[in-house]
């Protein structure tokens, strides 16, 4: 949002706040604005309706309630989505592709906590460890979250990895883009010195 739209903000956060029969401070209205200032305000008017419409209790929704709609949804929803995400990935690529996801904090569990995408991939197969894998990543993907740990570029597997060590420079694989592919392929611009040509490569092949 811009300063032309505090106007616009300032109105609906009034008529929000009596709806829940409370009032607003010009105080209280400026720092909500300064909060949720990075968003859109069509947005964040879709927010107000959706809490309007949704919301059980009668306090008044505070800016941390517009931000887990604006961002997404509440983390642990968001990592249950992203951990079958990788599963999904897991089964339908293997651990012998590169891939780049479209979330950051995805990428860095992977990188960090499964030290990279074959390791991970090994450790999968069962119906169990795919259990213990979800549970064990919902939990790591809220705690990298809390505190912005991400990983850009993109995650080599085997074949990569093994034409690298043996100097097959020219025989490296493109990264297949899972999820969004736009941001996916964001993402992979980042930290990947890759060509623009290999990155759209790598779109068309994983449509």
């Amino acid at each position: 949002m811009t300063r032309a739209d505090f106007k616009a903000f300032s109105n609906l956060m009034q008529a929000l706040a009596e709806c829940y029969g409370k009032t607003l401070s010009a105080q209280g209205i400026a720092l909500r604005f300064q909060l949720l200032a990075s968003h859109d305000i069509a947005d964040v008017r879709r927010a107000a309706m959706s809490i309007l419409s949704t919301r059980k209790y009668t306090s008044m929704p505070t800016p941390a309630d517009f931000l887990e709609l604006l961002n997404g949804g509440l983390p642990e929803d968001l990592a249950e989505v992203e951990a079958g995400k990788v599963l999904e990935a897991v089964s339908e690529h293997g651990a012998y592709a590169s891939v780049v996801f479209d979330n950051a904090v995805t990428q860095a569990v992977i990188v960090r906590a499964y030290r990279g995408w074959p390791q991970l991939c090994s450790i999968l197969g069962t119906e169990e460890s795919e259990l213990w894998f979800r549970r064990n990543f919902v939990k790591i993907w809220q705690a990298y979250s809390r505190q912005n740990v991400a990983v850009t570029g993109h995650i080599p597997g085997l074949t990569e990895l093994e034409n690298s060590r043996n100097g097959f420079l020219e025989a490296l694989p493109c990264p297949i883009l899972i999820g969004d592919r736009e941001k996916a392929r964001s993402l992979l611009r980042e930290a990947d010195n890759i060509p623009i040509s290999q990155i759209l490569l790598a779109a068309e092949g994983d449509k």
